[in-house]
């Protein structure tokens, strides 16, 4: 038994690559960011620019809409890449006067968060790729933002505030 336990823990250590030698992505084009929202589980609904941002909507497992901003990219062309990410979901609330009080409830270290211009509540995780990120480190950021906003939501709700 001794012998099959070690034998699987250098199976394991074979296969596993360090953090290391995993290939560091420095930017990413708008495919690539498709490809890992659609690995994270979540439907992209649309791409599209807003004023000179590019960005893909997408909805995840639950319903949760949200968006993807492209920061600091190289052209305006559909080839660009960036080497920064804004996530944002966004809620409207029934009284948007409360967004004070919404903001104190919804304060993670994880997330900005903020009063839109359009008065709704955004929630946004902004991810550099500066230096470079592994496929693993923007799949958590992808996750850790679908997880929060959605627990967000699920309080929003609970407390009866969304509209």
């Amino acid at each position: 038994m001794r012998i099959f336990a070690v034998a699987a823990l250098a199976a394991l250590g074979l296969t596993a690559t360090p953090a290391f030698a995993q290939a560091l992505q420095k930017d990413f084009s708008w495919a690539e960011m498709r490809t890992e929202l659609v690995a994270a589980g979540a439907e992209v609904t649309k791409d599209g620019i807003a004023g000179d941002q590019r960005y893909l909507s997408g909805k995840d497992d639950t319903g949760l809409v949200f968006a993807v901003y492209g920061a600091q990219c190289d052209n305006p062309e559909t080839t660009q890449r960036c080497t920064g990410a804004d996530f944002i979901s966004s809620f409207t609330l029934k009284d948007p006067a409360k967004i004070s009080d919404v903001l104190d409830i919804v304060d993670y270290a994880a997330l900005g968060d903020y009063k839109g211009d359009d008065g709704r509540l955004k929630v946004s995780r902004y991810v550099i790729f500066d230096g470079g990120i592994t496929h693993e480190n923007l799949q958590t950021n992808i996750e850790v933002f679908l997880r929060l906003s959605n627990d967000i939501w699920d309080t929003l709700d609970d407390k009866d505030l969304l509209s």
